[in-house]
């Protein structure tokens, strides 16, 4: 496992999947945001991780079977970016670098440093913007850092509501890595019709109920 430290947002309101304990055990740290300020409370925290190469989850995510093994696989090959592990969940993307839109903040891995640069800019540029992602986007393509959208998903969004932000409506994924897994689907065939179909109902199923 490489020299890397992980932490998870949240308000302490919710209970952390099952799939937390499963893959991290107890090595992880809470960053508990009990004022409910998602913009002071994130811009905060990006300055506490950046001490470490960190990890950032927040606290309403699944992980995938064996997490940090594919964590790991991917800071080896992209570990000087911040790479995304939940982006677009709607589209079908390879892995790219690029300096793009920057949505969501489920899982999001920040090398030693970088993240309190990007806090910092985000201090500069918070007027008028409130919801963080959106502003870490605009701080990244001020400071003109790319960073990395990795496919599969590694995470999957639990619900549709959020405790720390306001309703963003459906945001779970079907390229989530478990579930091409589970169908013995590879990722460069998960497009076609007839795998979409199957990753759709397969998700729709684990969250019956």
């Amino acid at each position: 496992m490489l020299n890397l430290k992980i932490f998870i947002r949240t308000t302490g309101e919710r209970e952390l999947d099952e799939s937390i304990n499963r893959e991290l055990g107890e090595n992880y740290t809470l960053l508990v945001d009990t004022e409910h300020k998602p913009v002071d409370s994130f811009i905060n925290q990006l300055k506490i991780i950046s001490k470490e190469n960190a990890l950032l989850l927040e606290d309403d995510v699944i992980l995938c079977k064996n997490f940090l093994d594919e964590i790991s696989k991917a800071i080896t090959q992209y570990g000087d970016f911040v790479i995304n592990f939940f982006s677009f969940p709607f589209q079908y993307l390879t892995t790219v670098v690029w300096q793009q839109t920057f949505v969501y903040n489920q899982c999001t891995y920040y090398p030693k440093g970088l993240a309190e640069q990007i806090a910092n800019k985000m201090i500069e540029l918070r007027k008028p913007y409130s919801q963080y992602d959106v502003l870490e986007n605009l701080a990244l393509r001020d400071l003109e850092l790319l960073h990395v959208i990795y496919r599969p998903c590694l995470v999957q969004h639990i619900d549709n509501n959020t405790l720390i932000q306001s309703n963003h409506g459906y945001r779970r994924c079907i390229w989530f890595k478990d579930y091409l897994d589970e169908l013995n689907i590879p990722y460069e065939k998960a497009w076609t019709k007839e795998n979409k179909e199957k990753l759709t109902q397969l998700m729709r199923e684990k969250f019956k109920g």
